[in-house]
């Protein structure tokens, strides 16, 4: 089925083949409407997937009944299959309602690599499946062996700057501690941060830093000296030791809940044929190449990170990154940061990408977040980001974002709904974040050195990498220097404060 999806080249071939996955998994007049009708756009593509936006004609009175008789199931078993499932165990939950989608994003995997690919594809789905059901994420329609269909969301990312608006951030601490309540069929044991290290250490040292590997120019030269004269296998021992030291709950975490996976809803705007294709936004020149990750677990395989968007942070990712063009606009020439609010005076908030979903370290998926704030992704020109380590969250703002944390996340394990929660917890916590945001600058540091002289991806890979080294090793001798004297790490959170 994979294969002969992307073996259809053409619009009206791909028009064909997206009717006829959209006839066999929805319902309605997605029965009986012809491909012609269809509002058809290719959103974008790329190594790991391709990205269509399909939609029913604004009219639909005129399609003539659907008759049952006149479907054929798909020819592939694997799809009969995988319906059956859905059906059977997903089909009555309020994620799976059979109220007509107008209009959809059927995706389609592209490239896979490596021979636990296909595994990866398969976790991937069953985790994008569970947070759709609790409406963590997009709506699932529909799977099928070569993709799947999703809810199309008129929405945009978030800026950098809007992750410090308390009424945000308030928010986005409820959805994270709504995904690490979750229990998730996959390991419990927290080795997927060492694991994809210790991965990516092996291409680094290999590869990437070995022999005479030269930089574009003397600057880049430069960068890759100072990397090389680095002992990264050295530094996660160390680190992982550390680790060690702290209490840190194992949970289901995103691992990258970064600006530019978190959607704001906008309000549902009519957009005309010609405009369509401009709702979904491919920032590849301006967005976080982090943002882009498709195949989760692929962290985890032997996929390689240069061959997958979620090594990008800023290729298919972005492909979902579902943006309003004058959402897109406003948000980045006005002051107003809130553009939609449920009826509570909420915004409205959907998380995408689970590419690097795995059960880890509570404080690292938390602390991760907060080092995202110092690191902005829209600058157009080299290196493609801004650092400004003076945005990362001050306490009073790891606090408030810690107390809805923790108000959430108790009443989500709680049998009696209990929020309650104490100072020493939120104390706790707090040293958790200080304790794993070196690993955050150690995890992305490789990260973007496997990237560096692969990824076709404008960003600048190498200064990025020496930026988050750098930024570990000082606070790394924060920590030492903390330790060595018994100097108290920070101010603590007291009844006072509360």
């Amino acid at each position: 089925m994979a294969k002969k999806l992307q073996m259809c080249g053409t619009e009206e071939e791909m028009r064909e083949v997206a009717a006829r996955i959209c006839r066999n998994y929805l319902h309605g007049a997605w029965k009986s409407v012809d491909p012609t009708q269809l509002d058809f756009k290719r959103i974008s593509g790329g190594l790991s997937n391709f990205l269509y936006y399909v939609a029913l004609p604004e009219d639909t009175t005129h399609l003539n009944k659907y008759n049952p008789r006149e479907s054929s199931p798909d020819e592939d078993e694997s799809v009969t299959i995988t319906s059956r499932f859905l059906k059977k165990n997903i089909g009555r939950s309020n994620s799976f309602s059979f109220e007509e989608p107008r209009k959809v994003l059927l995706r389609i995997y592209g490239q896979v690599h490596g021979e636990r690919a296909i595994d990866a594809i398969v976790t991937e789905s069953v985790v994008f499946t569970l947070l759709s059901e609790r409406r963590l994420g997009p709506k699932l329609h529909g799977v099928f062996s070569g993709g799947r269909i999703e809810e199309y969301i008129p929405a945009r990312s978030l800026l950098t700057k809007e992750l410090a608006e308390p009424s945000l951030s308030m928010k986005i601490a409820e959805k994270m501690a709504a995904i690490h309540s979750m229990d998730v069929p996959l390991s419990k044991e927290p080795n997927w941060l060492w694991k994809t290290m210790g991965k990516w250490l092996r291409t680094v040292r290999e590869e990437r830093l070995a022999g005479n590997v030269q930089g574009k120019n003397e600057d880049e030269q430069k960068i890759i000296k100072s990397l090389k004269a680095i002992d990264f296998e050295k530094e996660i021992e160390w680190l992982k030791k550390f680790i060690a030291m702290v209490d840190s709950p194992v949970v289901f975490c995103h691992n990258d809940l970064q600006e530019g996976n978190i959607l704001l809803l906008e309000d549902v705007v009519q957009n005309s044929e010609d405009d369509v294709s401009t709702l979904y936004i491919q920032r590849c020149s301006t967005e976080s190449p982090k943002s882009d990750k498709e195949n989760n677990h692929t962290c985890k395989t032997d996929v390689q990170p240069e061959l997958r968007s979620s090594d990008l942070r800023s290729t298919e990712n972005i492909l979902t990154q579902i943006e309003t063009v004058s959402g897109y606009e406003d948000a980045n020439t006005s002051d107003s940061i809130i553009s939609n609010v449920s009826d509570s005076g909420e915004p409205k908030l959907v998380l995408i990408d689970f590419e690097y979903c795995a059960y880890n370290y509570r404080g690292f998926d938390i602390a991760n977040h907060f080092q995202e704030w110092g690191y902005d992704y829209t600058n157009p020109e080299h290196p493609f980001y801004f650092e400004n380590q003076e945005n990362c969250p001050t306490l009073e703002q790891k606090e408030i974002f810690i107390r809805e944390y923790l108000k959430h996340y108790h009443a989500n394990i709680s049998e009696d709904k209990s929020s309650s929660y104490s100072i020493d917890e939120v104390n706790h916590l707090l040293g958790e974040v200080d304790a794993f945001a070196l690993a955050s600058h150690l995890f992305w540091s490789l990260w973007s050195i496997v990237n560096a002289s692969k990824s076709q991806i404008p960003f600048g890979y190498w200064e990025y990498a020496l930026s988050r080294i750098e930024t570990y090793q000082r606070l790394k001798q924060e920590v030492i220097k903390k330790d060595k004297y018994g100097f108290p790490q920070k101010r603590k959170i007291c009844e006072v404060d509360i």
